[in-house]
């Protein structure tokens, strides 16, 4: 993992994605890239005459230009305290969809989960979804309150057999490498068992260690036997496939996804 995109926008979980992202980047020896976009529609007014147009104010394009400039000021003397390569991309857009297009030659999105911005501030875009679904690469969610990330310590992924889990652990391959143990957890539904044990062994011959745990879906959710797991072996990250069992919409995560992003204590790995 060499390359490391993050969402840049000035938001209240801004500074808590940087250090998330700061730490993957030291463990990897990364190169981190500042991803500044500016929505379309922030430039876009009413025609105040009534007649139904729509225009961009000077005024309101230069406060918008005024507040990413004093954004990438204050970043950079964060910056010019780090060791980490970086550099900034801006971008007039949609945020989702530049993000996306910016990862195709990316290992990793930092994104954070959308949800009421604790201690004031704007809350980060609601754009997991759509970036997910879209990126070329894995993404890494940092949930409200999150600011720190070990991506040497155990990872729990979750392992139902389905071809989003599978490509979730290929996606993240290169962010596993460093973990020290991946426990991939199967809970099982209607009797039926999955094949632990062939990602067990996909990982193997990537030089990847990991422990097999097999749950009755009786017992608990799956959303919730994973958070568990993940706090019991003191995970850096919990990684999943970011669908259930359909995709009826391909811009909605599926349940358990949607469940363990809005209760999660750790950074949460999404892979297609």
């Amino acid at each position: 993992m060499k390359s490391i995109l993050l969402h840049t926008f000035d938001d209240a979980q801004m500074d808590a994605r940087l250090s998330v992202a700061l730490d993957a980047c030291r463990a990897h020896s990364a190169h981190l890239t500042f991803v500044h976009v500016t929505p379309f529609l922030a430039y876009v007014g009413f025609d105040p005459m009534g007649m139904g147009g729509a225009f961009a104010s000077s005024v309101a394009v230069d406060a918008l230009r005024e507040g990413e400039n004093r954004l990438r000021t204050r970043l950079e003397g964060r910056m010019a305290k780090e060791d980490v390569q970086w550099d900034w991309q801006s971008f007039d857009g949609d945020p989702a969809q530049t993000l996306a297009s910016a990862s195709s030659l990316a290992d990793l999105v930092v994104l954070s989960q959308s949800g009421p911005a604790r201690g004031g501030g704007e809350a980060p875009l609601p754009i997991v979804d759509d970036v997910v679904v879209n990126a070329g690469c894995a993404v890494l969610v940092v949930p409200t309150g999150v600011d720190r990330y070990d991506p040497t310590a155990p990872v729990v992924a979750g392992w139902n057999g389905s071809e989003q889990a599978a490509r979730a652990l290929r996606e993240a391959r290169s962010a596993l490498r460093l973990a020290g143990m991946i426990h991939l957890v199967s809970v099982e539904e209607d009797g039926d068992a999955f094949p632990q044990t062939d990602a067990s062994a996909y990982l193997s011959r990537h030089g990847i260690a990991s422990e097999l745990h097999s749950f009755d879906e009786g017992s608990r959710a799956a959303d919730a036997i994973l958070t568990q797991m993940a706090d019991d072996k003191d995970a850096g990250a919990i990684l999943i496939g970011a669908y259930g069992h359909s995709r009826l919409r391909e811009t909605v995560l599926g349940g358990v996804t949607r469940r363990i992003l809005a209760q999660a204590r750790k950074p949460v790995l999404l892979g297609r």
